[in-house]
């Protein structure tokens, strides 16, 4: 497809204007900022009365649920159908057609110039409906998409494609990128363009999604990359009726009570190494049985817990006594700390597709290593950085 020279943003509106099925794909890793941007972007595109189905092959996180429409995330593409009727005119000529609705029925009426139409004339057929575009939010390339890219290559290469991120490491990958480095989320960058699209389309349900995104990707309005710009949105979005305190509520507010303690054993565990501008703790099987319901899915959480309150260091490191019989590493990165080194350490470890507001994350995950290994690496690796880097 040829795209006309223009700015991205007008490529995009124009793209959307003559789409009418949508796929919005987002990241296996669900970040609260993609997700709330995946569903801003879906009940806009309703109010179009445009077809578009939100995909991931992730879950939604429990403390995401609050957001209107999440639960209408598919684990594929799948575009609507429907049923066509088709009439064979080859010999009878079809001169009229009309309808009749009835509460529990329609009748369709068929007149000919000749020959009455019957049976035989009449056949259904049953046609998909064409994807017209695809819109990634919040991936850094088509990898980070997993099962959604490996299963759909085909409409992803033939389709074009929508590429919203806010990341200096995007690969550019659409065949529009509107990567903006300067804005503070997804989310913001989102609230710009449907704004330029059509403000008077943006309800309260729209507002609320937008807002969750902003304020969870810059902790809520804490982090560097949080701008004066960043404040009007966000301001804009509450006049038109987003939610911020159901949102604050949810994302900040409610914490399990599993989480709470294993993050009080991680503080109680801290190790800090003042010469790297490090800080690292470990949990054992011992931390996860006491913290009662805190289990697997608690680890990046306590790791959240860290990293808003230990934000001045530039490493941030959770490790974790074999969960589902893998033992595993988290790491928070500064964005002046290169990953580079983490990842030749620990070999198929994988950045994952969110940030805590300027830490990227890193996650690794071994069955053959113990916690004290992982451990033992993550020192040699911090001890190795470059000098001058912290």
């Amino acid at each position: 497809m040829v795209i006309m020279d223009s700015s991205p943003r007008q490529q995009i509106l124009e793209l959307i204007k003559k789409a009418n099925n949508i796929a919005i794909v987002l990241p296996e890793q669900i970040s609260a900022d993609a997700l709330a941007s995946g569903l801003a972007l879906k009940l806009f595109l309703a109010k179009q009365q445009k077809e578009a189905v939100l995909v991931s092959c992730g879950q939604v996180p429990d403390i995401l649920r609050f957001l209107p429409g999440a639960e209408n995330l598919q684990s594929r593409i799948s575009v609507q159908s429907g049923l066509v009727i088709a009439i064979d005119t080859s010999i009878k000529k079809l001169e009229e057609l009309s309808y009749q609705k009835h509460d529990r029925q329609v009748n369709i009426f068929l007149k000919s110039g000749g020959e009455e139409f019957g049976e035989a004339d009449v056949s259904f057929v049953r046609k998909q409906s064409p994807l017209d575009l695809i819109v990634a939010i919040g991936g850094r390339g088509l990898e980070d998409f997993g099962k959604t890219f490996a299963e759909e290559a085909g409409r992803f290469f033939e389709v074009p494609k929508i590429n919203l991120d806010n990341r200096p490491d995007n690969e550019y990958f659409g065949t529009v990128n509107l990567v903006d480095i300067t804005a503070s989320s997804v989310a913001e960058i989102l609230t710009e363009l449907l704004q330029a699209y059509e403000q008077q389309l943006l309800d309260e349900d729209i507002a609320t999604c937008l807002l969750a995104g902003i304020i969870e990707k810059t902790s809520s309005f804490q982090h560097a990359q949080t701008t004066p710009k960043t404040f009007v949105k966000a301001s804009e979005l509450v006049a038109l009726g987003g939610r911020q305190q159901e949102v604050v509520k949810n994302l900040f507010k409610t914490k399990s009570l599993g989480m709470l303690k294993l993050w009080g054993r991680a503080l109680a565990r801290l190790k800090i190494l003042p010469a790297q501008n490090a800080v690292y703790s470990v949990l054992n099987q011992g931390d996860f049985e006491k913290s009662e319901n805190g289990g697997a899915g608690e680890v990046l959480p306590v790791l959240r817990e860290l990293v808003d309150g230990l934000g001045n260091h530039k490493i941030i490191g959770l490790a974790a006594e074999p969960v589902k019989d893998k033992a595993v590493l988290v790491v928070a990165l500064h964005i002046q700390v290169p990953a580079r080194h983490f990842l030749e350490a620990f070999q198929g470890a994988k950045l994952l597709s969110f940030n805590f507001g300027s830490f990227g994350l890193l996650e690794f995950a071994d069955s053959k290593l113990s916690v004290q290994e992982l451990e033992s690496r993550l020192l040699r690796v911090i001890a190795g950085l470059p000098e001058g880097l912290f």
